[in-house]
């Protein structure tokens, strides 16, 4: 059973970290490498979050975070992304490599800022002729990345329940 304290801590820790890859390699003491990823090129349908038109070219990404030497799994992410407003190092990198979002953005020094959305009741941006069902998780939350006033992508992540012993180190946001 989750303690609601802790999901607080950890929703609380996620407001004020700079990306999440950081926050879950803080928290869990090891880097964490996106595996089990998914990519397909899907086409915009409208009402969207990231002010495109219908049938703009988009890239749908899901990936699993996972402990690079304790290949435990600690988030499952979903985003839908506009590469056409990044910078092509980084969607080359969104498709070749295992760095997650967050660890490609700032290495590339990309700075942006997250805002929440309402939760669509959906389980994650997802194109036709996939499913991606949202695991046993602590914590779930959607949110867009702005580049400036420009929106890049939409991204669902579920905080997985591996986490729930590292939660006991937050405090007001930060490990101790």
């Amino acid at each position: 059973m989750v303690v609601v304290g802790k999901q607080l801590r950890l929703d609380l820790a996620l407001q004020t970290a700079t990306t999440v890859t950081a926050l879950l390699e803080q928290l869990v003491g090891e880097p964490v490498d996106a595996h089990d990823r998914l990519h397909t090129s899907v086409r915009a349908t409208v009402p969207n979050h990231l002010d495109v038109a219908e049938g703009h070219l988009l890239l749908w990404r899901s990936a699993l975070l996972r402990g690079r030497r304790s290949a435990l799994p600690f988030m499952r992410a979903a985003s839908l992304i506009v590469p056409s407003r990044l910078p092509v190092d980084v969607c080359a990198r969104l498709e070749a490599s295992s760095d997650p979002i967050g660890r490609i953005l700032a290495e590339e020094g990309i700075d942006f800022i997250r805002s929440p959305l309402p939760a669509s009741g959906r389980s994650g941006p997802s194109p036709a002729g996939t499913s991606l069902t949202a695991p046993e998780h602590l914590l779930t939350r959607t949110y867009r990345l702005d580049l400036g006033d420009v929106p890049v992508m939409v991204i669902t992540e579920w905080f997985l329940q591996t986490l729930e012993p590292f939660l006991g180190s937050l405090r007001s946001g930060r490990r101790a």
